[in-house]
């Protein structure tokens, strides 16, 4: 096990599940040796982060600014490790708040859903700050750890927000139609769909082997294999996981898309209670260690595209531009991490949906 200073680079007291997200100590040890560590590159984020964050915090009522020496703080914790103990605390230092939790270096509460936009919105301005300073493969491989790991750090700081429901979430017709409240938190508009339409096109025939992929891995791991029922169970989820890929690949933000109340029936019929099989639960926590898992081969698949005439259409074949990659993987991992907000929202308490930021949440 490689080490920092004696201590092992990643432990299970950082994430229990940071093992299933294949998030170990090689991940880590590349996150410290790449470009990522330098100071500058840290101060660029958090620079860019508050930048971008602060405005869209405001529009959405979230009072209190965001302190940029918090989020470089946090940052430089990301980028080094180890991943432990004593990071989850920090982490759960930087987001306990009274009233609820809150994102690194913001003051107030924030409701669940904000929260998961904020982490996409720092997302891509990581990438987009790697795609400046690497090459694009390296891009590719240190920009999934990043997402990976940023993934479980979500779970950490939602923590106090969610609980184990009893049953689905009864939606008003109102809450279905958008994918998610706080896209525009997040960053993610018609240009980011665009790029879905255009790389997606390309993404959405390798269905079959992504299915293969995720389930000969869920199969594999002792934290997820229990929940398949038998063969005709397992036959019935890789069809609903293809189903989900193809339409994942064509743009599910169309304002005319069915999308937001097709992943809504998803999120439900993963609770206990409800869905075929209604003694079967989904733990919130696995869903998003498994979007770190998938975020992280995401960002290996979207290397094998390349835009051409400016963006005008796109074809296989490897990029020529890290800023490019970086880009498209922005897109990417936006969507995939507010789809995974939906995923989790049974799970979170009443109001996680709301547009209306919380001030007080009382927690049992």
């Amino acid at each position: 096990m490689q080490r920092m200073h004696g201590r092992p680079l990643v432990t299970p007291e950082f994430h229990p599940l940071a093992d299933f997200a294949d998030f170990g100590a090689a991940e880590a040890e590349m996150l410290r040796d790449c470009t990522s560590r330098r100071l500058p590159f840290t101060d660029a984020v958090a620079k860019a982060v508050v930048d971008q964050l602060a405005p869209r915090l405001r529009a959405a009522g979230v009072a209190g600014g965001v302190s940029r020496e918090a989020v470089a703080t946090w940052l430089a914790h990301s980028s080094t490790g180890p991943f432990d103990a004593d990071f989850a605390d920090l982490l759960r230092s930087l987001t306990r708040i009274e009233g609820g939790a809150t994102f690194p270096g913001v003051s107030v509460p924030m409701p669940a859903q904000m929260i998961v936009a904020t982490m996409a919105l720092v997302q891509g301005q990581i990438l987009l700050a790697l795609g400046k300073v690497t090459d694009t493969i390296t891009l590719s491989g240190l920009g999934g750890i990043w997402m990976d790991q940023l993934m479980l750090q979500l779970g950490i700081m939602l923590e106090p927000l969610l609980h184990e429901p009893n049953g689905p979430r009864d939606y008003k017709s109102d809450d279905k139609a958008a994918l998610h409240p706080y896209a525009d938190l997040a960053g993610f508009g018609a240009e980011e769909g665009r790029i879905l339409e255009e790389t997606g096109a390309l993404l959405a025939p390798l269905a079959s082997g992504v299915v293969s992929l995720a389930y000969s891995y869920l199969l594999s791991r002792p934290e997820s294999a229990g929940y398949f029922q038998d063969a005709h169970h397992l036959a019935e989820r890789k069809e609903t996981l293809m189903a989900w890929w193809v339409r994942t690949a064509s743009d599910p933000y169309e304002t005319d898309s069915e999308f937001g109340t097709y992943l809504r029936r998803v999120a439900n019929a993963h609770v206990k209670n409800a869905g075929m099989y209604p003694d079967v639960g989904i733990p919130a926590q696995l869903t998003i260690a498994l979007m770190g898992w998938v975020e992280m081969r995401v960002m290996t698949a979207i290397n094998t595209i390349n835009i051409v005439d400016g963006g005008a259409s796109a074809i296989f074949g490897l990029f020529g531009d890290p800023a490019v990659i970086a880009r498209v993987g922005r897109a990417w991992m936006s969507m995939l991490t507010l789809q995974l907000g939906v995923l989790i929202d049974p799970h979170c308490f009443p109001g996680a949906l709301s547009r209306e930021p919380s001030t007080s949440s009382p927690l049992p």
